[in-house]
């Protein structure tokens, strides 16, 4: 394993944190992003995470020197033996890095792709070699969540497929494999549902924000990370199941179009942290702190069961 080279395309949010769990486990990597700021704040940020990490001054400084920075897309090509795809959700910024990224590779580098919410097909279409894609979506931040959810395309040759499950289980991770290519995979399928319902309650005026993540919080929140939704339909019976669903389904949001509580927001200059303010207020300073109770509140649960992240 310590013989593969990475490299990120996107040094964001997440291409960062995919670097920082890549480096932590041995693994060289290197990132490039067109942006100088993103590209130029790289080091800062990965020994950030670090630190988030609890790593050691010693093990900081040498996991941080496995992330370097590469000029140019063909720089990190030559450089990298596995591709990470970690750019902007939009299909034609995929499809035009990945055009450019298949100029400098052979047919057979992997491509890792980090979509967690266009159909990987889709994504797959903007490519010469759709067979060695592979969709691998890390969560937030990816160096301390362990699950990785890994999916093919339609063109995928699961070789690559089964490849990938086998690296990142090495890493420690908890690798699920789907049986096919889904938007949004398991994971975010999940995750806005329950967000869309969130949206709902506050449209209708039931409560507000500040009441909704409280309820989140403080009640399913600390049930789901012991019991997860389908052993608790059959832990309370499958009878009881059916009868709250048949109803409480009819009262549900089935919105599939825009939701106007967030376009009103976003109109008005309200577009969350970045802008100071959104659902709730965003003063100085909150941003970190959310970003350190993330940190933390993850491995609490973690720590107790020795299952930490890798």
């Amino acid at each position: 394993m310590d013989m593969y080279r990475f490299g990120i395309v996107g040094g964001g949010l997440m291409g960062h944190g995919i670097a920082v769990a890549l480096a932590r486990a041995g693994f060289g990597v290197v990132v490039y992003d067109p942006d100088p700021a993103t590209l130029a704040s790289l080091g800062a940020r990965v020994e950030q995470a670090l630190g988030r990490c609890g790593a050691t001054p010693p093990d900081l400084r040498s996991a941080a020197g496995r992330v370097t920075a590469a000029a140019t897309p063909a720089d990190l090509a030559h450089r990298s033996d596995i591709v990470v795809e970690a750019v902007p959700e939009r299909l034609e910024v995929k499809h035009t890095v990945l055009a450019a990224l298949e100029e400098h590779i052979s047919a057979v580098t992997p491509v890792w792709s980090n979509t967690s919410v266009l159909p990987l097909t889709e994504v797959g279409k903007g490519m010469r070699h759709p067979r060695r894609l592979v969709g691998v979506h890390w969560w937030n931040p990816p160096y301390a969540i362990p699950l990785v959810e890994v999916a093919p395309g339609a063109e995928t040759d699961h070789r690559f497929v089964q490849e990938a499950c086998d690296l990142l289980n090495g890493l420690g991770k908890t690798t699920v494999r789907l049986n096919r290519d889904v938007p949004g995979f398991v994971g975010n399928r999940l995750q806005f549902a329950l967000l869309r319902e969130a949206l709902h309650l506050l449209e209708q005026g039931v409560c507000d924000a500040v009441t909704i993540d409280t309820v989140m919080r403080t009640s399913l929140a600390l049930r789901w990370p012991a019991v997860g939704p389908m052993e608790n339909a059959d832990f309370i019976g499958l009878e009881l199941t059916r009868d709250i669903l048949s109803s409480l389904s009819p009262h549900l949001s089935a919105r599939a179009g825009g939701f106007p509580v967030l376009d009103d927001l976003i109109g008005a200059g309200h577009r969350g942290r970045v802008s100071g303010g959104g659902l709730l207020p965003w003063p100085e300073g909150r941003g970190e702190d959310v970003a350190r109770r993330l940190d933390s509140g993850i491995r609490a649960h973690l720590a107790p069961t020795g299952n930490g992240p890798a």
